[in-house]
């Protein structure tokens, strides 16, 4: 695309999906649209006509939030919203693709502050349906789960997202032109640090040391032998049938 420009009905459709994800069905499948990036990026890729650059986006901030956790719903960023708007903006404005990732980390951490905004809101809610669900208001409770949530939902999540990229891209476009090609690098730098700090951190969550060899296998096998991804993947589901076949599926902790 790259026309430094956005239409209304862009804009809004990429609106809608972040409103979708808080949605109750949404909410249901967030393992795959709140804290997974690629299906954001994918979406984007489809309003903006850019599939190929919406998929790399979304790949690099795939590997930087692989280790994201929401432990008791409190989620440290919003891999969402991040996606949706380096996406855009990758595309539109033709930025670098690490540097597009490594504006994506605010934007995350902004957009947080949305989903925290809402869950206080929805908490004023929580005693009237209490109330309601003692009285058996079917009725009432319909409306204010199906209608007042996503309501507030809409209002909060789509609609400042539908306006920022709507009047913000061009204006990132604008400003991209005018900062220092060192600014640029330091965060094309930045951004492809980013992939490896997730690496790290679900290595750090899931790495046991009996396992660790077959991780350090893969890296090799793909940096050097040139095997395509989804053969290794197969070779993976093979060996990991023999390790749980093998030991008895235990750890070093003998758990």
């Amino acid at each position: 695309m790259n026309s430094n420009s956005i239409t209304l009905i862009q804009a809004i459709l990429i609106g809608l999906f972040y409103w979708f994800k808080g949605t109750s069905l949404g909410y249901t499948f967030s393992v795959f649209l709140g804290f997974s990036p690629l299906p954001a990026s994918l979406w984007v890729g489809i309003v903006l006509g850019d599939i190929p650059t919406a998929m790399m986006v979304g790949a690099s901030l795939q590997m930087m939030y692989l280790g994201l956790l929401a432990p008791g719903g409190a989620a440290p960023s919003d891999p969402c919203i991040a996606a949706l708007v380096a996406t855009t903006v990758t595309i539109v404005s033709g930025v670098d693709i690490k540097a597009a990732v490594a504006l994506a980390v605010p934007i995350g951490l902004l957009g947080i502050q949305l989903n925290n905004l809402v869950f206080m809101i929805n908490g004023f809610f929580a005693h009237y349906t209490d109330k309601k669900v003692e009285e058996a208001d079917t009725k009432s409770l319909f409306r204010i789960n199906v209608i007042y949530l996503n309501a507030i939902k809409l209002l909060f999540y789509a609609l400042p997202l539908t306006l920022l990229l709507y009047l913000g891209v061009s204006s990132v476009s604008n400003i991209m032109t005018i900062i220092p090609d060192f600014i640029l690098k330091g965060l094309s730098l930045a951004g492809a640090m980013l992939p490896a700090l997730g690496f790290a951190i679900i290595v750090g969550q899931i790495g046991k040391k009996n396992l660790l060899p077959y991780f350090l296998a893969g890296f090799f096998l793909i940096q050097y032998t040139g095997i395509p991804v989804i053969a290794l993947a197969m070779l993976g589901l093979f060996l990991t049938y023999l390790h749980v076949t093998f030991t008895g599926n235990k750890t070093e902790e003998g758990v």
